[in-house]
């Protein structure tokens, strides 16, 4: 008869069950340790549980050490003065307490694997800003909540780390591998199929696009996931007397066209230009925001590392730089202006909103057909769960609550928008639609899932939602006017898919600009959804047609919300 069970053959400190000799089944006499895949063997006639094991001499072991340790400290406050041996001996006591202290803390993460043994694993290749502290936090998580409590990390290069991951209950292994040199370097990996998830730290171009379409569509909803939010934050020395920019400054600046502070009314001396490197998505971020196809002055010196930069910065009164927001440091922060917006610093509210003229999305791209594995994290990663990790890591999340000190109305809004907002709260988030297109985009459609379980937590029926759109200033102001309104009524079709009824669904054009309309990337941020809340017994303000614009400007009379969301949306 063939034996049902088996002890693992590895070596004890290689496997715990090895050490444990834990028996594990069998079928016809063979079969692979749960914990480490070696081989199973069937134990001798002595029963595995009185085997002795490696583990039983720990407890005792340990005593030892301590009241050694005890006697020693004894000993050196009975003699009259120290002789040259009694510091070695107090040392080498010190030395085998550490040890023994590092072996306990070691326990925590799972026993090596053998040699060519195979596990389960999620590689993660791209953005450095994603994946230096973000990523990290994200698998750490995903992993607890997978019930991998045995967790060890050691670093296999620079900016790269691999996580083992061992669950105690069913032995299982599971190994997650980063590496964060660049958000092309993500792409590229993907393409090559050396990535399950590219991290990026700005959107997928064309190109990039084209490169791995044997993969499926990246922009796709499901495999694109925005997983936080950022600022890419203009830093200074502390000392520097600037408070703020506009982009157009910025540009003169790293372009080389100012190259001293006197220029811009600070304390004369040269300027010292500091950027990340050509891989960095920060650097594309910034490339595109703020240089506008202008080179980068020849003098700037390039940071593969945020953190090396903002320190460059923080310790050259001459100098600035960008970074992510969580990057700054001790560096000091500019508020920037683009355009017609006001002039902001980067925060949480004007970050969620992205009303802040270097904000940005963080992502997570993983193919259409990605291993079910990488689908898991990908999901976590936009989970509720999942963006509560996120704030702690310096970067924004995406739960839309509301903030009542940053929803001061805009200077040059309408008098209805007025009244609608004075008793209201804005919701940290701003919706937006795909560019050429009359659907939200993926963001948009997971902050409209979101939006309504924040109402639900509150009690719907205790909260009114005011949805009120807006435009870019390009082409004729009441066919803006009517656009915005579109919009807003596309929004209101897609929460009603989950039972939500805005009381308030208005447009008003391209009134309370957050950016320049001179540039496209202004334009985009131009045209948005505001979303905002009142408690149930507030009053409602009837809403009219803005003044000079007829009634079936903005939508035909009994015009349904569906309906118009059905309407095609101009890019503008």
């Amino acid at each position: 008869m063939n034996p049902t069970h088996g002890v693992c053959t590895n070596l004890p400190e290689a496997c715990g069950l090895a050490a444990s000799r834990q028996p594990q089944p069998m079928a016809d006499g063979q079969g692979r340790c749960s914990g480490c895949g070696a081989a199973l063997m069937v134990p001798a006639a002595v029963p595995a549980a009185a085997a002795p094991s490696p583990l039983r001499w720990l407890v005792p072991l340990l005593a030892l050490l301590l009241a050694g340790a005890a006697l020693a400290w004894w000993l050196t406050q009975r003699a009259p003065r120290a002789t040259p041996a009694e510091p070695a001996a107090a040392a080498a006591t010190g030395a085998l307490a550490t040890a023994a202290s590092a072996a306990l803390a070691a326990g925590s993460a799972p026993p090596p694997l053998p040699a060519g043994a195979a596990v389960p694993t999620i590689r993660l290749q791209g953005s450095n800003t994603v994946g230096a502290a973000l990523a990290p936090a994200l698998v750490r998580a995903f992993l607890a909540r997978e019930g991998y409590t045995e967790i060890g990390a050691v670093p296999t290069g620079p900016e790269e780390q691999r996580l083992d991951a061992r669950r105690p209950g069913d032995g299982a292994r599971l190994r997650v591998e980063l590496a964060a040199h660049g958000t092309a370097t993500g792409f590229a990996a993907l393409a090559g199929g050396q990535a399950d998830i590219g991290m990026a730290s700005r959107a997928v171009q064309p190109k990039e696009l084209d490169a791995t379409k044997a993969l499926g569509d990246l922009s796709a909803e499901g495999s694109e996931y925005i997983i936080a939010l950022d600022g890419v934050a203009v830093i200074v020395h502390p000392s520097n007397p600037l408070k703020q920019l506009t982009l157009a400054q910025l540009r003169e600046l790293f372009a080389g066209r100012v190259t001293d502070w006197s220029a811009l009314g600070a304390p004369a001396g040269a300027v010292h230009l500091h950027a990340r490197d050509e891989k960095s998505g920060t650097w594309d971020t910034f490339r595109a925001l703020v240089l506008d196809k202008q080179p980068l002055a020849a003098g700037a010196v390039r940071h593969e590392d945020s953190r090396e930069l903002a320190a460059a910065v923080a310790a050259d009164p001459l100098a600035i730089g960008f970074v992510g927001l969580p990057y700054a440091d001790a560096a000091k922060t500019l508020a920037l202006a683009d355009g017609q917006g006001a002039a902001l610093r980067p925060s949480r509210f004007t970050v969620a909103t992205e009303d802040y003229a270097l904000a940005r999305r963080l992502y997570f791209y993983v193919a259409r057909d990605a291993q079910p594995l990488a689908r898991r994290l990908a999901d976590f990663a936009v989970s509720e769960e999942g963006q509560r990790v996120v704030t702690p890591t310096g970067f924004v999340g995406q739960t839309p609550e509301a903030d009542p000190g940053a929803a001061a109305a805009a200077a040059d809004v309408p008098a209805e928008y007025r009244r609608l907002s004075a008793g209201a709260q804005r919701l940290a988030v701003n919706l937006r639609f795909r560019p050429g297109a009359d659907r939200l985009d993926n963001k948009a459609l997971r902050d409209v899932g979101r939006i309504t379980r924040l109402l639900e937590r509150g009690g719907a029926s205790s909260r009114q939602l005011m949805l009120l759109g807006f435009s870019d200033d390009r082409g004729d102001r009441c066919t803006n006017v009517a656009l915005s309104l579109q919009r807003a009524r596309a929004v209101a079709a897609e929460l009603s898919t989950y039972g939500v009824r805005p009381a308030v669904v208005q447009g008003y054009g391209p009134a309370a600009a957050v950016a320049s309309n001179d540039t496209e990337a202004g334009r985009e941020r131009n045209r948005r959804v505001e979303v905002w809340v009142l408690e149930r017994g507030a009053a409602v303000p009837a809403v009219t047609p803005p003044a000079g614009c007829g009634r079936s400007r903005a939508a035909a009379p009994g015009a349904s919300a569906a309906a118009a969301a059905s309407a095609a949306v101009s890019t503008r």
